[in-house]
Protein backbone atom coordinates (compact mmCIF):
# COMPACT_ATOMS: atom_id res chain seq x y z
CA UNK A 1 0.00 0.00 0.00
CA UNK A 2 1.48 3.67 -0.87
CA UNK A 3 2.28 6.15 1.84
CA UNK A 4 1.25 9.88 1.75
CA UNK A 5 4.53 10.48 3.42
CA UNK A 6 6.36 9.61 -0.70
CA UNK A 7 4.08 12.31 -2.29
CA UNK A 8 5.19 15.37 -0.77
CA UNK A 9 6.70 16.57 -4.51
CA UNK A 10 3.35 16.11 -6.31
CA UNK A 11 1.43 17.53 -3.20
CA UNK A 12 3.10 20.62 -4.27
CA UNK A 13 3.59 20.34 -7.99
CA UNK A 14 -0.65 18.99 -8.43
CA UNK A 15 -1.69 22.84 -7.70
CA UNK A 16 0.63 24.14 -10.24
CA UNK A 17 -0.35 21.70 -13.09
CA UNK A 18 -4.10 22.59 -12.11
CA UNK A 19 -3.33 26.19 -12.72
CA UNK A 20 -2.58 25.31 -16.01
CA UNK A 21 -5.77 23.44 -16.45
CA UNK A 22 -7.77 26.80 -15.20
CA UNK A 23 -5.78 28.98 -17.33
CA UNK A 24 -7.15 27.07 -20.21
CA UNK A 25 -10.80 26.84 -19.17
CA UNK A 26 -11.02 30.79 -17.88
CA UNK A 27 -8.88 31.97 -20.97
CA UNK A 28 -11.37 30.83 -23.59
CA UNK A 29 -13.63 32.52 -22.25
CA UNK A 30 -12.03 35.86 -22.59
CA UNK A 31 -12.80 35.76 -26.74
CA UNK A 32 -16.06 34.47 -26.14
CA UNK A 33 -17.95 35.84 -23.07
CA UNK A 34 -20.01 38.81 -24.63
CA UNK A 35 -21.32 36.66 -27.43
CA UNK A 36 -22.72 33.74 -25.37
CA UNK A 37 -23.68 35.42 -22.28
CA UNK A 38 -23.75 39.52 -23.13
CA UNK A 39 -26.44 41.81 -22.97
CA UNK A 40 -26.50 41.34 -26.57
CA UNK A 41 -25.30 37.77 -26.48
CA UNK A 42 -27.08 34.42 -27.47
CA UNK A 43 -28.13 33.44 -23.69
CA UNK A 44 -27.85 36.78 -21.91
CA UNK A 45 -26.66 35.93 -18.42
CA UNK A 46 -28.93 38.59 -16.69
CA UNK A 47 -32.64 37.21 -18.17
CA UNK A 48 -31.44 33.66 -17.18
CA UNK A 49 -30.54 35.05 -13.25
CA UNK A 50 -34.00 37.25 -13.83
CA UNK A 51 -35.81 33.74 -14.56
CA UNK A 52 -34.01 32.17 -11.77
CA UNK A 53 -34.70 34.75 -8.98
CA UNK A 54 -38.91 34.41 -10.00
CA UNK A 55 -38.58 30.50 -9.94
CA UNK A 56 -36.54 29.84 -6.96
CA UNK A 57 -37.02 32.91 -4.75
CA UNK A 58 -34.87 33.35 -1.38
CA UNK A 59 -33.23 30.18 -2.49
CA UNK A 60 -31.59 31.33 -5.90
CA UNK A 61 -28.38 31.65 -4.39
CA UNK A 62 -28.42 27.92 -3.61
CA UNK A 63 -29.64 26.89 -7.12
CA UNK A 64 -27.51 29.03 -8.62
CA UNK A 65 -24.62 29.93 -6.56
CA UNK A 66 -22.88 32.79 -9.21
CA UNK A 67 -21.29 36.43 -8.14
CA UNK A 68 -22.60 37.11 -11.16
CA UNK A 69 -26.16 37.79 -8.70
CA UNK A 70 -24.24 40.42 -7.88
CA UNK A 71 -23.28 42.20 -10.99
CA UNK A 72 -24.37 40.82 -14.80
CA UNK A 73 -23.38 43.54 -16.81
CA UNK A 74 -21.17 43.67 -19.56
CA UNK A 75 -18.02 44.95 -18.00
CA UNK A 76 -18.34 41.94 -15.07
CA UNK A 77 -19.09 39.27 -17.17
CA UNK A 78 -15.68 40.11 -19.28
CA UNK A 79 -13.51 40.83 -15.97
CA UNK A 80 -14.86 37.06 -14.38
CA UNK A 81 -12.59 35.21 -17.35
CA UNK A 82 -9.95 38.03 -17.16
CA UNK A 83 -9.99 37.63 -13.10
CA UNK A 84 -9.82 34.02 -13.39
CA UNK A 85 -7.04 33.89 -15.78
CA UNK A 86 -4.58 36.14 -14.21
CA UNK A 87 -5.21 33.75 -10.57
CA UNK A 88 -4.25 31.02 -12.73
CA UNK A 89 -1.39 32.23 -13.43
CA UNK A 90 -0.74 33.15 -9.89
CA UNK A 91 -1.19 29.17 -9.16
CA UNK A 92 0.55 28.09 -11.73
CA UNK A 93 4.11 29.92 -10.25
CA UNK A 94 2.64 28.52 -6.52
CA UNK A 95 2.02 32.05 -5.39
CA UNK A 96 -0.31 30.99 -2.01
CA UNK A 97 -1.80 27.63 -3.86
CA UNK A 98 -4.92 27.50 -1.12
CA UNK A 99 -5.90 31.17 -1.23
CA UNK A 100 -5.69 30.76 -5.45
CA UNK A 101 -7.30 26.91 -5.45
CA UNK A 102 -10.33 28.75 -3.21
CA UNK A 103 -10.84 31.99 -5.64
CA UNK A 104 -10.31 30.25 -8.66
CA UNK A 105 -12.69 27.40 -7.35
CA UNK A 106 -15.61 29.97 -6.81
CA UNK A 107 -15.13 31.79 -9.72
CA UNK A 108 -15.26 29.10 -12.28
CA UNK A 109 -18.32 27.93 -10.58
CA UNK A 110 -20.05 31.42 -10.57
CA UNK A 111 -19.31 30.82 -14.24
CA UNK A 112 -20.53 27.26 -14.78
CA UNK A 113 -23.81 28.24 -12.94
CA UNK A 114 -25.08 30.36 -15.21
CA UNK A 115 -23.83 29.03 -18.34
CA UNK A 116 -26.56 27.26 -19.47
CA UNK A 117 -26.51 24.87 -22.36
CA UNK A 118 -22.88 26.22 -23.35
CA UNK A 119 -21.32 24.75 -19.95
CA UNK A 120 -23.20 21.48 -19.28
CA UNK A 121 -20.31 19.40 -20.45
CA UNK A 122 -19.21 16.89 -18.17
CA UNK A 123 -15.31 18.18 -17.87
CA UNK A 124 -17.04 21.33 -15.79
CA UNK A 125 -17.87 19.66 -12.79
CA UNK A 126 -14.57 17.36 -13.32
CA UNK A 127 -12.43 20.43 -12.68
CA UNK A 128 -14.56 21.79 -10.12
CA UNK A 129 -14.27 18.75 -8.00
CA UNK A 130 -11.41 18.02 -8.42
CA UNK A 131 -10.29 21.81 -7.53
CA UNK A 132 -12.14 21.54 -4.80
CA UNK A 133 -9.78 18.26 -3.50
CA UNK A 134 -6.88 19.93 -4.30
CA UNK A 135 -7.71 22.76 -2.18
CA UNK A 136 -7.59 20.50 0.66
CA UNK A 137 -4.83 18.82 -0.04
CA UNK A 138 -2.62 22.27 -0.50
CA UNK A 139 -3.39 22.84 3.25
CA UNK A 140 -0.73 20.73 4.15
CA UNK A 141 2.82 20.14 2.53
CA UNK A 142 2.79 16.10 3.48
CA UNK A 143 -1.07 14.94 1.96
CA UNK A 144 -3.59 13.92 4.25
CA UNK A 145 -4.22 10.61 4.16
CA UNK A 146 -7.87 10.68 3.84
CA UNK A 147 -8.00 13.57 1.47
CA UNK A 148 -5.25 11.58 -0.48
CA UNK A 149 -7.90 8.59 -0.91
CA UNK A 150 -10.46 10.91 -1.61
CA UNK A 151 -9.17 11.95 -4.74
CA UNK A 152 -7.80 8.82 -5.33
CA UNK A 153 -11.17 7.59 -5.44
CA UNK A 154 -12.10 10.18 -7.88
CA UNK A 155 -8.97 9.36 -10.21
CA UNK A 156 -11.15 5.52 -9.66
CA UNK A 157 -14.75 6.68 -10.53
CA UNK A 158 -13.79 9.02 -13.62
CA UNK A 159 -12.36 5.81 -15.21
CA UNK A 160 -14.42 2.86 -14.33
CA UNK A 161 -17.39 4.47 -14.11
CA UNK A 162 -16.42 5.67 -17.81
CA UNK A 163 -16.23 1.70 -18.98
CA UNK A 164 -19.18 1.31 -17.29
CA UNK A 165 -21.46 3.42 -19.22
CA UNK A 166 -20.33 1.89 -21.77
CA UNK A 167 -21.21 -1.70 -21.17
CA UNK A 168 -24.45 -0.19 -19.37
CA UNK A 169 -26.09 0.99 -22.51
CA UNK A 170 -26.03 -1.90 -24.72
CA UNK A 171 -24.11 0.40 -27.60
CA UNK A 172 -23.83 -2.45 -30.34
CA UNK A 173 -20.66 -0.87 -31.29
CA UNK A 174 -18.89 -0.88 -28.18
CA UNK A 175 -20.05 -4.93 -27.72
CA UNK A 176 -18.51 -5.13 -30.93
CA UNK A 177 -15.27 -3.11 -30.42
CA UNK A 178 -15.73 -1.66 -33.97
CA UNK A 179 -17.07 1.89 -32.22
CA UNK A 180 -13.72 3.70 -32.20
CA UNK A 181 -13.82 3.24 -36.02
CA UNK A 182 -17.24 5.54 -35.96
CA UNK A 183 -15.37 7.61 -33.31
CA UNK A 184 -12.84 9.62 -35.42
CA UNK A 185 -15.16 10.61 -37.83
CA UNK A 186 -18.36 11.62 -35.78
CA UNK A 187 -16.67 12.95 -32.65
CA UNK A 188 -17.93 16.76 -32.07
CA UNK A 189 -14.68 18.55 -33.60
CA UNK A 190 -12.41 16.14 -36.04
CA UNK A 191 -8.86 17.06 -36.20
CA UNK A 192 -6.20 15.92 -39.18
CA UNK A 193 -4.81 12.88 -37.37
CA UNK A 194 -8.55 11.54 -36.81
CA UNK A 195 -8.84 11.05 -40.74
CA UNK A 196 -5.74 9.19 -41.24
CA UNK A 197 -6.30 6.61 -37.91
CA UNK A 198 -9.95 6.95 -39.55
CA UNK A 199 -7.99 4.83 -42.63
CA UNK A 200 -6.56 2.24 -40.56
CA UNK A 201 -8.12 -1.40 -41.17
CA UNK A 202 -11.01 -2.81 -38.34
CA UNK A 203 -8.80 -4.91 -35.77
CA UNK A 204 -6.40 -1.70 -35.27
CA UNK A 205 -10.08 -0.03 -34.36
CA UNK A 206 -11.22 -3.33 -32.25
CA UNK A 207 -7.83 -3.66 -30.52
CA UNK A 208 -8.46 -0.06 -29.27
CA UNK A 209 -11.62 -0.66 -28.28
CA UNK A 210 -10.29 -3.55 -26.36
CA UNK A 211 -7.57 -1.68 -25.08
CA UNK A 212 -9.63 1.42 -24.15
CA UNK A 213 -11.86 -1.29 -21.93
CA UNK A 214 -8.77 -2.80 -20.24
CA UNK A 215 -7.07 0.39 -18.93
CA UNK A 216 -10.97 2.32 -17.82
CA UNK A 217 -12.09 -0.67 -16.17
CA UNK A 218 -9.45 -3.47 -14.66
CA UNK A 219 -6.42 -0.62 -14.30
CA UNK A 220 -7.81 1.40 -12.15
CA UNK A 221 -7.89 -1.23 -9.36
CA UNK A 222 -3.99 -0.25 -9.35
CA UNK A 223 -4.42 2.78 -7.75
CA UNK A 224 -5.16 1.40 -4.57
CA UNK A 225 -2.14 -0.59 -4.45
CA UNK A 226 1.81 -0.78 -4.04
CA UNK A 227 3.73 2.25 -5.76
CA UNK A 228 4.99 0.28 -8.17
CA UNK A 229 1.83 -0.55 -9.45
CA UNK A 230 0.84 3.19 -9.02
CA UNK A 231 3.44 4.00 -11.99
CA UNK A 232 2.08 1.12 -14.01
CA UNK A 233 -1.53 3.00 -13.58
CA UNK A 234 0.01 6.28 -14.57
CA UNK A 235 1.35 5.63 -17.57
CA UNK A 236 -1.63 3.52 -19.02
CA UNK A 237 -3.75 6.00 -18.41
CA UNK A 238 -1.19 8.74 -20.03
CA UNK A 239 -0.76 6.61 -22.70
CA UNK A 240 -5.18 6.49 -23.32
CA UNK A 241 -5.34 10.44 -22.76
CA UNK A 242 -2.50 11.11 -25.17
CA UNK A 243 -4.44 8.70 -27.63
CA UNK A 244 -7.31 10.49 -27.41
CA UNK A 245 -6.02 14.27 -27.42
CA UNK A 246 -4.19 13.07 -30.44
CA UNK A 247 -6.71 11.72 -32.60
CA UNK A 248 -9.20 14.65 -31.32
CA UNK A 249 -10.32 17.76 -29.60
CA UNK A 250 -12.12 17.40 -26.18
CA UNK A 251 -11.95 20.81 -24.58
CA UNK A 252 -9.37 20.32 -21.91
CA UNK A 253 -10.49 17.18 -20.53
CA UNK A 254 -7.65 14.87 -21.61
CA UNK A 255 -4.81 17.49 -19.63
CA UNK A 256 -7.73 17.89 -16.59
CA UNK A 257 -7.28 13.96 -16.57
CA UNK A 258 -3.34 13.84 -17.04
CA UNK A 259 -2.92 16.45 -14.57
CA UNK A 260 -5.46 14.33 -11.69
CA UNK A 261 -3.35 11.10 -12.56
CA UNK A 262 0.11 12.70 -11.69
CA UNK A 263 -1.17 11.86 -7.80
CA UNK A 264 0.16 8.45 -8.54
CA UNK A 265 3.56 9.56 -8.74
CA UNK A 266 5.58 9.00 -6.14
CA UNK A 267 9.19 11.28 -4.91
CA UNK A 268 11.40 8.76 -6.48
CA UNK A 269 9.71 8.92 -9.61
CA UNK A 270 9.70 12.92 -9.73
CA UNK A 271 13.04 13.10 -8.54
CA UNK A 272 15.14 12.17 -11.31
CA UNK A 273 12.93 15.19 -13.32
CA UNK A 274 12.45 18.07 -10.69
CA UNK A 275 14.85 17.64 -8.02
CA UNK A 276 12.90 19.04 -4.85
CA UNK A 277 12.78 19.29 -1.28
CA UNK A 278 11.02 15.62 -0.06
CA UNK A 279 11.01 16.12 4.00
CA UNK A 280 8.13 18.09 6.14
CA UNK A 281 7.44 18.68 9.19
CA UNK A 282 4.03 16.53 10.10
CA UNK A 283 0.60 19.20 9.98
CA UNK A 284 -0.74 20.45 13.26
CA UNK A 285 -3.31 17.63 14.99
CA UNK A 286 -5.99 20.40 14.75
CA UNK A 287 -5.69 20.73 10.50
CA UNK A 288 -5.20 16.97 10.37
CA UNK A 289 -8.43 15.67 12.44
CA UNK A 290 -10.11 18.76 10.39
CA UNK A 291 -8.96 17.92 7.22
CA UNK A 292 -9.45 13.55 8.04
CA UNK A 293 -13.25 14.64 8.79
CA UNK A 294 -13.72 16.32 5.45
CA UNK A 295 -12.06 13.97 3.68
CA UNK A 296 -14.24 11.07 5.34
CA UNK A 297 -17.18 12.45 4.68
CA UNK A 298 -16.52 13.09 0.86
CA UNK A 299 -15.05 9.19 0.70
CA UNK A 300 -18.34 7.72 2.00
CA UNK A 301 -19.97 10.23 -0.54
CA UNK A 302 -18.20 9.20 -3.51
CA UNK A 303 -18.94 5.59 -2.28
CA UNK A 304 -22.37 6.59 -2.10
CA UNK A 305 -22.23 8.00 -5.65
CA UNK A 306 -20.37 4.71 -7.53
CA UNK A 307 -22.86 2.84 -5.65
CA UNK A 308 -25.17 4.51 -7.02
CA UNK A 309 -24.19 4.84 -10.40
CA UNK A 310 -25.29 0.74 -10.36
CA UNK A 311 -28.01 0.46 -7.89
CA UNK A 312 -29.69 3.55 -8.49
CA UNK A 313 -31.88 4.51 -5.61
CA UNK A 314 -34.30 7.45 -5.15
CA UNK A 315 -32.74 8.00 -1.16
CA UNK A 316 -29.01 8.48 -2.45
CA UNK A 317 -30.43 10.43 -5.64
CA UNK A 318 -32.21 13.20 -3.07
CA UNK A 319 -28.89 12.85 -0.87
CA UNK A 320 -26.11 13.75 -3.20
CA UNK A 321 -28.75 15.98 -5.31
CA UNK A 322 -28.58 18.51 -2.92
CA UNK A 323 -24.53 19.00 -3.71
CA UNK A 324 -25.02 19.13 -7.68
CA UNK A 325 -25.40 23.02 -7.34
CA UNK A 326 -21.60 22.76 -6.63
CA UNK A 327 -20.63 20.06 -8.42
CA UNK A 328 -19.59 18.18 -5.63
CA UNK A 329 -19.36 14.39 -5.95
CA UNK A 330 -20.38 14.20 -9.77
CA UNK A 331 -21.66 11.71 -12.18
CA UNK A 332 -19.23 10.38 -14.64
CA UNK A 333 -19.48 8.36 -17.46
CA UNK A 334 -18.81 10.09 -21.52
CA UNK A 335 -19.55 8.48 -25.00
CA UNK A 336 -22.24 5.68 -23.50
CA UNK A 337 -23.63 5.13 -27.12
CA UNK A 338 -21.20 5.98 -30.02
CA UNK A 339 -22.50 7.82 -32.86
CA UNK A 340 -21.90 6.07 -36.10
CA UNK A 341 -23.44 8.97 -38.74
CA UNK A 342 -22.39 12.88 -38.55
CA UNK A 343 -24.97 15.06 -39.25
CA UNK A 344 -24.01 19.08 -39.29
CA UNK A 345 -25.95 21.79 -39.31
CA UNK A 346 -25.15 24.20 -41.46
CA UNK A 347 -26.75 28.42 -41.38
CA UNK A 348 -27.13 29.90 -44.78
CA UNK A 349 -28.73 33.29 -45.51
CA UNK A 350 -30.53 35.40 -48.29
CA UNK A 351 -31.90 38.73 -49.56
CA UNK A 352 -34.28 36.94 -51.97
CA UNK A 353 -34.91 33.27 -50.87
CA UNK A 354 -32.88 32.18 -54.39
CA UNK A 355 -28.94 32.77 -53.83
CA UNK A 356 -28.18 31.68 -50.13
CA UNK A 357 -24.85 31.97 -49.02
CA UNK A 358 -23.29 29.75 -46.40
CA UNK A 359 -21.90 31.03 -42.74
CA UNK A 360 -18.36 29.88 -42.09
CA UNK A 361 -17.53 28.64 -38.53
CA UNK A 362 -14.13 28.45 -37.07
CA UNK A 363 -13.57 24.69 -36.75
CA UNK A 364 -16.63 22.79 -36.91
CA UNK A 365 -16.94 21.38 -40.53
CA UNK A 366 -18.02 23.52 -42.58
CA UNK A 367 -16.81 23.76 -46.85
CA UNK A 368 -14.99 20.27 -47.30
CA UNK A 369 -12.05 21.74 -48.75
CA UNK A 370 -10.99 22.82 -44.96
CA UNK A 371 -8.48 20.66 -43.45
CA UNK A 372 -9.92 19.59 -39.80
CA UNK A 373 -7.31 21.02 -37.31
CA UNK A 374 -6.66 21.04 -33.37
CA UNK A 375 -8.66 23.03 -31.25
CA UNK A 376 -8.11 21.38 -27.60
CA UNK A 377 -7.59 22.49 -24.91
CA UNK A 378 -9.52 25.47 -26.12
CA UNK A 379 -13.36 24.76 -26.67
CA UNK A 380 -15.47 26.89 -29.01
CA UNK A 381 -18.71 26.75 -27.49
CA UNK A 382 -20.68 27.25 -29.87
CA UNK A 383 -19.01 25.24 -32.70
CA UNK A 384 -19.56 22.42 -29.90
CA UNK A 385 -22.99 22.69 -29.15
CA UNK A 386 -24.14 22.82 -32.84
CA UNK A 387 -22.38 19.10 -32.99
CA UNK A 388 -25.62 18.71 -30.99
CA UNK A 389 -28.44 19.91 -32.90
CA UNK A 390 -28.85 16.57 -35.09
CA UNK A 391 -30.30 14.88 -32.21
CA UNK A 392 -32.77 17.55 -31.09
CA UNK A 393 -35.48 19.15 -33.54
CA UNK A 394 -35.46 22.77 -33.60
CA UNK A 395 -37.95 23.69 -31.67
CA UNK A 396 -36.57 22.46 -28.53
CA UNK A 397 -33.21 24.48 -29.16
CA UNK A 398 -34.11 28.13 -27.96
CA UNK A 399 -30.38 29.05 -27.81
CA UNK A 400 -30.18 28.11 -31.53
CA UNK A 401 -32.73 29.94 -32.49
CA UNK A 402 -31.49 33.22 -30.49
CA UNK A 403 -28.12 32.74 -32.38
CA UNK A 404 -30.18 33.05 -35.86
CA UNK A 405 -31.89 35.61 -34.63
CA UNK A 406 -29.12 37.54 -33.96
CA UNK A 407 -27.49 36.46 -37.21
CA UNK A 408 -30.72 38.18 -38.88
CA UNK A 409 -29.79 41.12 -36.57
CA UNK A 410 -26.27 41.48 -37.38
CA UNK A 411 -25.17 41.60 -33.70
CA UNK A 412 -21.49 41.84 -33.72
CA UNK A 413 -20.79 40.12 -30.32
CA UNK A 414 -22.35 37.04 -31.91
CA UNK A 415 -21.33 37.05 -35.03
CA UNK A 416 -17.34 37.67 -33.76
CA UNK A 417 -18.09 33.51 -32.84
CA UNK A 418 -17.66 32.29 -36.20
CA UNK A 419 -14.75 33.15 -39.20
CA UNK A 420 -17.05 33.88 -42.31
CA UNK A 421 -19.77 36.29 -42.39
CA UNK A 422 -21.23 36.28 -46.23
CA UNK A 423 -23.08 39.47 -45.03
CA UNK A 424 -20.86 41.73 -43.53
CA UNK A 425 -22.36 45.44 -44.80
CA UNK A 426 -25.59 44.50 -44.02
CA UNK A 427 -27.40 41.85 -42.54
CA UNK A 428 -29.24 38.83 -44.80
CA UNK A 429 -33.00 39.30 -44.96
CA UNK A 430 -33.49 35.65 -44.15
CA UNK A 431 -32.06 32.78 -42.52
CA UNK A 432 -32.75 29.33 -42.41
CA UNK A 433 -30.34 25.81 -40.89
CA UNK A 434 -29.89 22.82 -43.38
CA UNK A 435 -28.90 19.49 -42.46
CA UNK A 436 -25.89 17.51 -44.03
CA UNK A 437 -24.79 14.54 -43.73
CA UNK A 438 -20.56 14.26 -43.37
CA UNK A 439 -18.62 11.64 -43.65
CA UNK A 440 -14.60 11.61 -44.50
CA UNK A 441 -13.20 11.78 -48.35
CA UNK A 442 -11.44 8.59 -49.28
CA UNK A 443 -7.38 8.99 -50.38
CA UNK A 444 -8.49 9.31 -54.00
CA UNK A 445 -10.84 11.90 -53.20
CA UNK A 446 -8.82 13.64 -51.24
CA UNK A 447 -5.92 13.52 -53.73
CA UNK A 448 -7.82 14.40 -56.78
CA UNK A 449 -10.21 17.11 -55.21
CA UNK A 450 -8.12 18.34 -51.99
CA UNK A 451 -11.12 17.18 -49.78
CA UNK A 452 -11.52 15.81 -46.17
CA UNK A 453 -15.17 15.85 -46.38
CA UNK A 454 -17.95 14.49 -48.82
CA UNK A 455 -21.25 16.40 -47.53
CA UNK A 456 -24.94 14.80 -48.76
CA UNK A 457 -27.78 17.10 -48.26
CA UNK A 458 -30.25 15.33 -45.65
CA UNK A 459 -33.14 18.09 -45.55
CA UNK A 460 -34.27 21.44 -43.61
CA UNK A 461 -33.72 21.73 -39.80
CA UNK A 462 -35.39 25.22 -38.98
CA UNK A 463 -38.22 26.71 -40.71
CA UNK A 464 -36.90 30.05 -42.81
CA UNK A 465 -36.79 32.93 -40.86
CA UNK A 466 -37.24 36.69 -41.36
CA UNK A 467 -37.34 39.67 -39.00
CA UNK A 468 -39.82 41.51 -41.08
CA UNK A 469 -42.41 38.07 -40.73
CA UNK A 470 -41.50 38.30 -37.06
CA UNK A 471 -41.15 34.61 -37.14
CA UNK A 472 -38.38 34.10 -34.25
CA UNK A 473 -38.06 33.15 -30.93
CA UNK A 474 -37.62 36.53 -28.45
CA UNK A 475 -34.67 36.22 -26.16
Amino acid sequence: MFEVQDYTIINHLFPRLLGFIYFCAFGAFIFQMKGLFGSNGILPVSNFLEWIAIRYGKKRFYYVPSLLWFNSSDKALIALPWLGTIISVFLMLGIYPSVMLFLLYFLYLSLESVGQDFLSFGWEGFLLETGFYAFFLSLTDVPNLAMWICISILLFRFHFQAGAVKIQSCDKTWRDLSAISYHYQTQPIANTQAWYFHKLPMWFHKASSYGMFVIELIVPFGIFFTEDLRLVVFVCFFGLQFFIWFTGNLSYLNHLTVVLSTILLNNTALLYIYPFRTSYPTAPLSMDIFLTTVGCIFIVLQLMRFWNHFYPHRHLNTCLGWLSPYNLVCRYGIFAVMTTHRYEVVIEGSNDLVTWKEYLFKHKPSEVTRRPRRVSPYQPRVDWQIWFLPFTSYNREIWFQSFLVHILKGTKDVLGLIRGNPFAEHPPKYVRAIAYEYVFSNAKQKKETGAWWVRTLVGPYSPTLSLKEENYVKT
